[in-house]
């Protein structure tokens, strides 16, 4: 319940209309109150000083003209931003990726920029209508006026970071470095705990005794967003046997395709079989908040961008590897979860758990395999590695960093024709060894 909650909140954040209406909602409210400010005061209450006076005194043509003017301004910027908006979405799904266009929807700043200038609009029309001839003196609500008048300077400071703000959102160096900011509060989530040895003496060895295997199939097609394990284990001890997993947060399933393997000593009926849907959530796409890995592959996917043939920027690419050393340094101080779920003593589920090597590979077989040739990204590879290789997490890590080693080593002999290109390579692969024995 609480992964379908946090899914409910994620789509809620990457949503261009939740919190522009909150702030629409909110110049509603700001309106009423300032007319019913208005009313409650006594007349005139203004006059004194003078200065203020001149300052809060506006008639009912002029205040009318006013509103119309900002309204109608107001409106007209509010389109030209949506526009702004759209444009700077396309280009970022060409130069980068598809997959960070989610970055720039959940964007705050733009949702809010949104939000502002139709709540001005808002304000300005609720306070219009209010406006009539038969008022005392021809006189306009003043507090209703100022707060109009405050909110046209504060749409022009709006624009005016608007544009600074789109422009520096479209920045390579800003896009990989939000992605990675992003991804981080999902790593904590997903991995609270500081790394530690696991207490081999409190691991379930007890399995139960199944000699019937039953398949759970999927009932709609998705990406997994979550796997309640503690709901499995508990289904599983209740008819006696074990659930297998082979796979985890972020792949895609197709209706009917099996998600688990059910054990059990008995066959199992129908029912029994279905309660365990119960334990699976799916989303049309992967998110930050669910899939602890998606960071890793929004960062993978702009660096094979940026080294296609129609880009061809190395810097980008080495960018995305900084944040993605970044990353899995990160990572390297968690402890992941555990393979096995026990109750009672009796392992009742086996997963497919996201590992630090299964992040590694993520993190480097697609980069390298596009950067034949290409010493720079080689080089930052091998430097990554040698950070994590000298990480606390890199006892659990040995292999799949070593075995990123000998790959980069052997694209470089291949790739590298020139011998004084490849000794910086080679002199980083020695160190990595050294540091892992």
């Amino acid at each position: 319940m609480m992964k379908r909650f946090r899914l409910w909140l994620d789509a809620l954040r990457t949503s261009l209309w939740f919190v522009p209406s909150l702030i629409v909602i909110g110049a509603v409210i700001l309106a009423y109150a300032m007319l019913a400010a208005d009313a409650a005061l006594p007349p005139h209450w203004w006059e004194k000083p003078q200065w203020f006076n001149t300052f809060m005194n506006v008639r009912i043509r002029g205040a009318s003209a006013m509103l119309q003017v900002i309204g109608s301004s107001i409106i007209t910027i509010a389109g030209v931003v949506f526009s702004i908006t759209i444009a700077a979405i396309t280009l970022a799904a060409g130069q980068y990726t598809s997959r960070v266009l989610r970055n720039f929807i959940r964007d705050r700043g733009n949702q809010a920029v949104l939000g502002t200038f139709l709540g001005i609009f808002v304000y300005c029309m609720l306070v219009l209508r209010s406006l009539s001839a038969d008022s005392p003196a021809d006189q306009a609500p003043p507090l209703a006026m100022l707060g109009a008048l405050a909110l046209a300077f504060l749409g022009i400071a709006v624009l005016i970071y608007f544009i600074h703000h789109i422009v520096q959102g479209l920045q390579a160096t800003n896009v990989v470095a939000a992605i990675a900011r992003d991804a981080m509060p999902s790593i904590d989530h997903h991995f609270p705990q500081r790394f530690e040895p696991p207490d081999e003496g409190n691991v379930a060895t007890n399995r139960p005794e199944t000699s019937e295997r039953s398949q759970l199939r999927a009932m709609r097609s998705g990406y997994i967003t979550g796997i309640d394990y503690d709901l499995l284990a508990r289904r599983a001890e209740k008819f006696g046997g074990l659930v297998r997993i082979d796979r985890s947060a972020g792949h895609f399933i197709a209706r009917g395709e099996v998600m688990a393997e059910l054990r059990s000593a008995e066959p199992l009926e129908k029912p029994t079989i279905d309660e365990l849907h119960d334990a699976w959530s799916f989303a049309p796409q992967r998110t930050m908040a669910n899939d602890p890995g998606y960071g890793l592959r929004q960062l993978v996917d702009v660096a094979i961008k940026a080294l296609s043939p129609g880009i061809n920027e190395t810097t980008t690419c080495v960018m995305c590897l900084n944040w993605i050393g970044v990353m899995l340094l990160h990572m390297a101080e968690r402890r992941f979860p555990p393979q096995l779920h026990s109750r009672e003593g009796t392992i009742r589920v086996v997963t497919h758990a996201l590992k630090l090597g299964d992040c590694i590979a993520l993190a480097f077989d697609q980069i390298r395999q596009n950067a034949a040739g290409n010493v720079a990204i080689l080089e930052r590879q091998l430097e990554v590695l040698l950070a994590l290789a000298n990480s606390i997490g890199a006892r659990v890590a040995r292999q799949p960093i070593l075995l990123q080693v000998d790959a980069i080593e052997a694209l470089a002999n291949q790739s590298i024709p020139w011998e004084p290109d490849r000794k910086p390579l080679f002199e980083l692969v020695q160190k990595v060894r050294e540091q892992l024995g």
